[in-house]
């Protein structure tokens, strides 16, 4: 039976080891290399928390991430090379990641959804060096890559002659590797008997890049390969099974041969009956020759056919007990796997019921986790929506936006339980809201704006003289009483023979003001429109009022009522500040406290 060297590093691999010793076959633990942590400052992690895909390539990649961050963005879809790998993401990071049905490099790359990369920010998290197909074929697909390597595997020793040296001691026929980096070392030997010896053993792979890699960069021969199906120990075991009795007796022969000791003599299996048919052929001519008597002759040939005959007999009885003797042994043998495979598939199934368990716990885990975060959400988001309506509603008098927020609340909570006095009270805060007045803010200030346009066409107050009087008539009264009258029409016809007074037919005199003074009487007038209108826009009731009034006061003082677009305006004036303009009138909401109420 062969005898395995595991090369895994410490911690792994010993499952491998513990079937391998149920079977009764030899093993040696010897790990090769040892994982040391890198640790990545804020800038290299940074990628993580953009990344579209993160892909892991070994379980140590996602533990040692594991040390430095806590948790992986939830948008992320997360990739694993071996179901392994997966399932220290689902431990580390309560997360479950994509496996490829070939656990290997180019399994990962034929999965659908690595193949439309454009533009996709990609974390690759691994170890350093290595695995360059993966990061080659993602940037040809257009992803965007940054590298996490997270540790590096480092030799134990700086040579692999004390570990040739001791697996050759104990006669070691297997050696199994799992990484490229695992080959290099091993191989980095200074005795060149060592690596010949190496070269002849038969190597435990798990992936075909590895295979590829032993045979073309150490000349290794492809019959001395064989290819786990997957990286994990029973895979690994169950490839070295069906080698164990075949290459355990070739590996036997190749190193009885290959010895210096053995170089220079007749091998053990060479027939002795030759040796016994030199020497009677030897007597036979002797007596021929001494005798001369064909008869003797006959005899001696007859002899010789007999001992050949007798030397096949005996040959074929002793292949014929190897052969049964073989027979027993494979026949144990296959009493040994079934009885280990009837075990393997109860330890099996005990596993898969254990990790039932196990996967339906961390479910109800993750669901109840789910439900409060769902919860949270669900309570800041009503409490924010029902503060928001009552700001509205009473800072900022905004009762259409304070209706639309409570309908928002209504659909976000029509769904939940124990919501009958909640939907009750914001359907009545609703209807209450709807029935407050809504002065048209937007009309008057547009009405406004119109009557501001035509202050520059407005007339302003003329002065009047009085109305002309009948001349009284200058004929003198005959009547002595009458010396008075008399006198003062004499005193009338003498002015008006001797004096000239001219008159006008205009009654009205404009008044003696200079432009400046007119423009600051028409700017004083749309001082207090657009103080109306600033009013409107800052809500305030009495500088509105206060402000038209001004406005009136200033049209009826210094602008002609008798003008039909100053009494227009005049008209407009009085119209505004008959409208009952209300902005501060606070609305007794009853949702807040049923928010409270239904929130407990």
């Amino acid at each position: 039976m062969m005898r395995i060297a595991i090369t895994r590093p410490e911690g792994k691999g010993l499952e491998l080891a513990k079937l391998l010793s149920q079977q009764g076959i030899f093993n040696l633990h010897t790990p090769i290399l040892r994982i040391e942590p890198c640790q990545l400052s804020s800038s290299q992690l940074a990628p993580i928390q953009d990344a579209d895909i993160i892909v892991f390539i070994s379980q140590d990649s996602v533990k040692q991430l594991a040390v430095q961050i806590d948790s992986l963005p939830a948008t992320a879809q997360l990739f694993a090379v071996g179901e392994q790998t997966a399932n220290a993401i689902q431990s580390c990071f309560s997360r479950k990641a994509i496996v490829p049905k070939q656990r290997d490099s180019e399994g990962l790359l034929a999965l659908a959804p690595l193949q439309q990369l454009e533009s996709k920010q990609v974390v690759l998290v691994k170890g350093q060096g290595g695995r360059p197909l993966l990061a080659k074929t993602f940037k040809q697909r257009g992803a965007i890559l940054n590298v996490c390597a997270v540790y590096k595997r480092v030799a134990q020793h700086d040579t692999s002659d004390g570990w040739l040296d001791h697996w050759r001691s104990e006669q070691i026929d297997g050696i199994v590797v799992t990484s490229n980096a695992t080959i290099d070392a091993i191989f980095n030997a200074r005795q060149k008997e060592l690596l010949n010896w190496l070269k002849s053993r038969h190597f435990f792979v798990i992936s075909e890049r590895s295979a590829r890699y032993l045979h073309n960069t150490y000349e290794v021969s492809q019959q001395c390969i064989s290819i786990a199906n997957g990286p994990d120990d029973l895979a690994i075991f169950n490839s070295i099974m069906p080698n164990q009795q075949q290459q355990g007796s070739q590996m036997s022969e190749q190193e009885t041969q290959s010895g210096p000791e053995m170089s220079n003599k007749t091998p053990l299996t060479q027939p002795v009956f030759k040796q016994k048919i030199s020497k009677l052929a030897v007597l036979a001519l002797l007596v021929a020759v001494t005798g001369g008597v064909a008869t003797a002759g006959l005899i001696i040939h007859g002899q010789q056919i007999s001992d050949k005959t007798y030397a096949a007999l005996a040959q074929l009885q002793k292949d014929n007990a190897q052969l049964s003797e073989q027979l027993s042994q494979a026949k144990s043998q296959l009493t040994l796997l079934q009885s280990s495979l009837q075990q393997q598939n109860g330890e099996l199934e005990e596993r898969l019921a254990l990790q039932s368990q196990t996967v339906d716990a961390q479910l109800n885990a993750a669901l109840s986790q789910a439900k409060q975060q769902i919860s949270g959400a669900l309570s800041s988001e009503v409490t924010y929506l029902q503060r928001m309506a009552e700001f509205k509603a009473n800072a900022e008098q905004d009762y259409q936006g304070a209706i639309a927020v409570l309908k928002r609340l209504y659909d976000v909570v029509k769904n939940e339980s124990d919501n009958t006095a909640l939907l009750s009270a914001i359907a009545t805060d609703i209807a209450a809201l709807q029935a407050q007045p809504k002065p048209a803010v937007e009309t008057l200030y547009l009405q406004l704006h119109g009557m501001l346009q035509q202050v520059d066409n407005l007339a302003l107050k003329g002065v009047k003289r009085p109305a002309a009087f009948m001349k009284p008539s200058n004929e003198l009264s005959k009547e002595v009483s009458d010396w008075r009258i008399n006198l003062a029409r004499s005193w009338q016809q003498f002015k008006e023979t001797f004096l000239t007074i001219k008159s006008q037919e205009i009654t009205d005199i404009q008044p003696l003001l200079d432009s400046q003074q007119k423009q600051m009487l028409r700017a004083q007038l749309r001082s207090y429109l657009s103080q109306a209108q600033l009013a409107l826009v800052d809500k305030k009731a009495s500088v509105f009022f206060t402000s038209l009034d001004g406005a009136s006061k200033t049209l009826e003082t210094y602008f002609d009522k008798n003008n039909s677009g100053v009494q227009s305006l005049a008209d407009n004036i009085e119209q505004l500040q008959q409208i009952p303009l209300q902005f501060h009138t606070n609305v007794d909401l009853l949702t807040p406290d049923a928010t409270k109420e239904w929130l407990k």
